[in-house]
């Protein structure tokens, strides 16, 4: 965070936690593929609004089993909805220019390479979630080998702070 904020950017954290966001995809947001505008729950529309907003999104989350936490999975799934963030026909009414995954992970880099993971999440995060919204502007750092206090502060974090200061370098 503090990176982008000396790069020049104003920040809005949203701890999904702290909201008491619920992440189950229930039936009032649930895509209506047959009509054209698409009503969905309160708390979703806040996020919509809160998402458009700001022309950048950035997700910081651990990898679990090379995913993403639940929480996160079921806010893509509620708020990134038809008709919002990807539509098959039509214009969506997302604004987001730029998309980030900042992840982490207990896994090093090269058991990363030994299965071909990053390829997989690279492709996973800027095709599949961000190419589908038609998100021209996605990236994912993934910070490894988190369990190594060592390398945290005197790698990763500087590297962190290193991405939000060269934010608008891609």
């Amino acid at each position: 965070e503090q990176g982008l904020i000396d790069g020049g950017h104003q920040v809005t954290t949203l701890d999904l936690f702290k909201i008491g966001f619920d992440p189950v995809l229930r039936q009032d947001d649930e895509p209506q593929w047959d009509q054209g505008e698409q009503v969905f729950s309160e708390e979703v529309h806040r996020e919509m609004e809160r998402i458009n907003q700001h022309d950048a999104v950035v997700f910081c989350f651990p990898l679990y089993w090379s995913v993403m936490p639940a929480i996160m999975k079921g806010y893509l799934d509620r708020v990134f909805n038809f008709g919002y963030a990807y539509a098959h026909d039509r214009s969506t009414t997302m604004k987001l220019n730029k998309i980030f995954f900042m992840t982490t992970a207990g896994v090093s880099e090269e058991g990363f390479k030994k299965r071909n993971h990053i390829e997989f999440l690279n492709h996973y995060f800027n095709n599949v979630i961000a190419g589908y919204c038609h998100i021209k502007n996605s990236k994912l750092r993934i910070f490894d080998d988190v369990r190594n206090k060592k390398r945290d502060t005197e790698v990763h974090l500087p590297q962190a702070y290193q991405e939000g200061l060269d934010f608008d370098k891609w």
